[in-house]
């Protein structure tokens, strides 16, 4: 079947699971020794899997005919190890002969061969040396179907869940055509290819301490009994041990200008062009005292709260949070001073994720996102929200939008080049109603690059595509937008081929923008003297057909002013 390039969409959605159980493995005969009792034997470890025993595939053998890895991405919840891989052995790819285990940026962390099979059914493959993985960072269990003919679930992973100690992504099953080699990412309607893994959660035994006793009467042998399902819960990462800072050559520390600017003009943190400073790391992120900063300075300490909240009321206030914030819950309402759930004065080394539009609202506020890895997710997302003085950075960086979000006073720069991935610093891929504010907004100025495919690399600046719903209602105006910061052969890839991308694009699901306000913004010309790499804007409209679309006051740093954009 022909397959759509992977577009990040998450919803949450029912799973089911497939859970081993371990049974106690020690017997509890108490012996005397030396007048001492030895307390009874632990339990064997707990192994736990994805999806359930009995799920088989609802099209046993595809028509695909190409080579091709297929897979799950998922994210534990807690730390633990993969021991076994699994994946439904169907009645028509009896060529399977290879599994993979990846990180998200395509390290392989196992490779397994094994002897072909054609017996339908879920297989499970040991590996040679049990792999540890972190809690909320996300892996790629594959196998390699090299004549296709695989087993599949259309439409099933279609929404974001958390199960059984895993979080699945809206197109967590994912497939890259080929040989095996490089980590499947792209997604083709919420499909099931039916992977898995045997995953041992990490778990503390307590000591065996001996307790005296003057006599001991030894007793029959019990029955084992099974170790009970272990139930998901959210997992709060420890905060780490803060590394000394090495001495470094002091320099020189910036002046703030009469509006407590700091830098030069169109930088972030430098003056803007209406008296005002642009955001930049003296007035967003959580205040801590830099040049220019007139915010009270905070001292943050651990975040020990939920992390997968489902109920309205938390605040979260003066924290460093070490791991995503997923919010499942909205009081009904869609405005900033009624919030569900407030963030702000706070440090998430995660992504802060609210997806369907009756969550929330979410108000985000004087934080700093920077996820420590590649997430599935973007840095801000996906409904009902509200983010105010955000410095954004690593990961996917990009502040989304569904519906009903106000991005204002925003730093959003310094993302991490990895995968496959195609990024924007604000956007999103079907939107109905978002404000886009004062922003100093970047794409290709890399903070950190984790081998990246050729296809990995900067869309847009602002970038909206009407990939799932239409692109409307939309207001952008007095932001600033740059890219086009490495022109070298190796590197012009990675930018943006135009700054802004305001929605029209004919051949889309969705192709016509409508409503969409684009005024006063200020384009860096960069390295191609033109913002992106082919020019600064892509289309706005159809030629003659405005659609209640605006464009004006648009212009270059140095006051040329950019033309509507039509085709």
């Amino acid at each position: 079947m022909t397959r759509k390039a992977l577009r990040a969409r998450a919803r949450f959605r029912t799973r089911l699971r497939r859970t081993n159980i371990a049974i106690a493995a020690g017997v509890a005969a108490l012996v005397a020794v030396a007048g001492l009792a030895i307390a009874p034997a632990i339990a064997a470890p707990t192994t736990t899997s994805i999806f359930a025993k009995t799920l088989t595939p609802r099209v046993a053998v595809d028509q695909d005919r190409k080579a091709v890895e297929l897979g799950i991405r998922f994210s534990p919840n807690q730390p633990g190890a993969v021991t076994s891989l699994q994946y439904y052995q169907g009645s028509g790819d009896t060529g399977v002969k290879t599994a993979t285990l990846w990180a998200a940026d395509g390290t392989v962390l196992a490779h397994v061969s094994f002897a072909s099979s054609s017996t339908a059914g879920w297989r499970t493959i040991p590996l040679d040396t049990a792999v540890p993985l972190s809690a909320g960072k996300t892996y790629v269990a594959s196998y390699n179907a090299p004549a296709g003919r695989y087993p599949v679930t259309e439409k099933d992973l279609t929404s974001l869940r958390t199960q059984n100690g895993f979080t699945l992504t809206s197109g967590a099953g994912v497939y890259r055509y080929g040989t095996t080699g490089k980590v499947p990412t792209s997604s083709y309607r919420g499909s099931n290819y039916l992977v898995d893994i045997v995953y041992q959660p990490t778990t503390t035994a307590p000591a065996l301490t001996p307790t005296p006793s003057p006599s001991v009467t030894a007793t029959g042998t019990p029955t084992p009994t099974p170790t009970a399902s272990p139930t998901p819960t959210s997992t709060t990462a420890p905060s780490p041990t803060p590394t000394p800072t090495p001495t470094a050559t002091p320099t020189p520390t910036p002046t703030p200008g009469a509006a407590g600017c700091v830098g030069a003009a169109n930088t972030p943190g430098g003056p803007d062009p209406w008296g005002g400073c642009w955001p930049g790391p003296q007035n967003t992120g959580y205040p801590h005292g830099l040049p220019g900063d007139t915010r009270k300075p905070v001292t943050l300490t651990p975040y020990t709260g939920p992390t997968t909240i489902t109920s309205c009321g938390v605040v979260i206030d003066s924290k460093i949070v070490d791991s995503t914030i997923l919010v499942q819950a909205g009081n009904g309402t869609r405005s900033q001073s009624t919030p569900c759930v407030t963030i702000r004065n706070s440090l998430v080394k995660g992504v802060i994720f609210a997806e369907q539009a009756t969550y929330g609202p979410v108000v985000i506020q004087d934080t700093e996102v920077n996820p420590p890895d590649l997430p599935f997710w973007e840095n801000i997302g996906r409904s009902n929200f509200f983010a105010t003085r955000v410095n954004s950075h690593g990961g996917e960086g990009v502040i989304k939008c569904e519906s009903n979000c106000v991005s204002q006073d925003n730093w959003i720069h310094g993302m991490r080049l990895g995968g496959a991935y195609h990024y924007n610093a604000l956007g999103g891929n079907g939107t109905n109603g978002f404000t886009i504010t004062h922003n100093y907004a970047s794409c290709g100025d890399w903070e950190a690059v984790d081998n990246p495919t050729s296809d990995a690399g900067c869309s847009a600046v602002i970038g909206f595509y009407g990939d799932f719903d239409p692109i409307q209602n939309i207001t952008i105006t007095r932001n600033h937008l740059a890219s086009t910061f490495d022109m070298s052969a190796s590197g012009v890839n990675t930018q943006a081929g135009y700054c802004l991308n305001p929605g029209y694009y004919p051949g889309k699901p969705y192709p016509d923008t409508k409503n969409v306000s684009v005024t006063d913004n200020v384009f860096a010309r960069g390295g191609s003297g033109k913002c992106g790499v082919f020019g600064p804007t892509n289309s706005l409209n159809a030629i003659g057909a405005p659609n209640g679309d605006v464009w004006q006051s648009n212009r270059y740093e140095d006051g040329t002013a950019i033309a509507r954009p039509e085709e």
